[in-house]
């Protein structure tokens, strides 16, 4: 290749030099940005702060997951029928013989993750062999 015609840097280094070539700014100084292209991307900033301010507020809003104790007591029972019907199994060991412990699945605490607060209250209460 032809030195004379190649480009000045190459992986932000000076060809001649080898010193690191810091690159332009792309609007600096009284260069007009034509393409609008800072103004796009401060939208979309903004419109991400929204959606996470929006998301952060329903978060906030939700309250307590159930009315009164009655509707917390009736919520328990539900998970635990639930639970009972899906148990899954897992074999731990323990010193010299192996004990089989009720798995509780993956699904099951992402889909009830509210409820998971007092529903481990009411397991332990129980004296279940659940762990979460």
């Amino acid at each position: 290749m032809n030195k004379k015609h190649a480009k000045k840097s190459h992986n932000d280094r000076n060809r001649r030099t080898h010193q690191k070539v810091r690159p332009r700014p792309k609007n600096s100084g009284s260069i007009p940005d034509t393409t609008g292209f800072q103004q796009i991307k401060l939208e979309e900033k903004q419109a991400e702060q929204a959606k996470q301010a929006k998301r952060q507020k329903k978060i906030d809003s939700r309250g307590p997951c159930c009315k009164d104790s009655a509707a917390i007591e009736a919520k328990n029972e539900q998970l635990l029928s639930e639970l009972k019907k899906s148990m899954g199994s897992t074999l731990k060991e323990d010193s010299i013989t192996w004990m089989i412990i009720p798995a509780v699945p993956h699904w099951f605490i992402a889909a009830n993750r509210r409820h998971l607060a007092h529903f481990r209250q009411y397991v332990e209460a129980m004296n279940l062999p659940y762990k979460f």
